[in-house]
């Protein structure tokens, strides 16, 4: 798995709304979709996977494909409110620690 450098994001409206978290650019870091992965959170781990999906938005004007981040403590204890904060760290080992709106 590539370095995932410290980044914040903040729910958009469509996020929200279906209830995704995009990786967008991040999605280099991570490890290729299907492969399980630890996702930590104050100490806990979290089973995570990165699911990929073709797209054609338009965003670039070409197919390409959209990756979302799929976990179901980060999905069940997320504030899923527009501009609702989420931070993610490398971790020496691997693994991604994630911090933020959440009340898992």
């Amino acid at each position: 798995m590539g370095a995932v450098p410290t980044s914040r994001s903040r729910l958009s409206r469509d996020e929200v709304r279906q209830r995704v978290v995009r990786l967008g650019a991040r999605a280099a870091g991570f490890p290729p979709p299907g492969e399980l992965f630890d996702l930590w959170h104050r100490g806990v781990p979290w089973a995570a996977v990165v699911r990929s999906e073709p797209c054609d938005c338009g965003r670039p004007r070409r197919p390409h494909r959209h990756r979302y981040l799929e976990c179901g403590e980060l999905h069940a204890g997320l504030r899923w409110e527009e501009g609702a904060c989420l931070r993610l760290r490398a971790l020496a080992d691997g693994g991604v620690e994630v911090d933020g709106d959440l009340e898992p």
